[in-house]
């Protein structure tokens, strides 16, 4: 057999539709998990997010999120009645997050025991309303 450009284009083809197939199939045995059940729900509440983020950026270092020995402290505004809550979200692990309610004391101050988590990089969702206006504030840590 005698191998010219014709061969060449088969065999060209053939190869692809090879790793095509192969990767489609391996693509299928992979799991799909995503990390939020309700993700397009999730997706609608974006543009009130937006909006609840700038107030909080308006705010400055009026608002803080910090890890110490003793537990998470999460500071806002004194003065404010706020409502809201914390969360802390946990990507690799959604069965461990933990929503706690806001209730800073008079100095703003809220102290979140976490000594029962995992350690590792959590995200802390702090999500409130005080004198009628949302804010929505996400920060990184990590427990020791």
């Amino acid at each position: 057999m005698k191998w010219n450009w014709g061969a060449s284009v088969a065999a060209t083809y053939i190869v692809f539709a090879a790793a095509t197939s192969g990767f489609v199939a391996f693509a299928m045995t992979r799991p799909v998990s995503l990390v939020r059940a309700d993700y397009y729900a999730e997706s609608l509440r974006e543009d009130h997010q937006i909006a609840a983020r700038t107030n909080a950026r308006r705010l400055g270092a009026a608002v803080s999120v910090v890890v110490e020995s003793d537990g998470v402290h999460v500071t806002l505004p004194a003065g404010a009645a706020p409502r809201g809550s914390i969360t802390l979200y946990r990507a690799s692990n959604p069965a461990a997050d933990r929503t706690f309610a806001l209730s800073p004391d008079t100095r703003g101050m809220q102290l979140l025991r976490v000594n029962q988590l995992e350690r590792g990089h959590w995200i802390v969702k702090l999500e409130w309303t005080a004198d009628g206006r949302d804010y929505y504030v996400e920060q990184p840590i990590v427990l020791p």
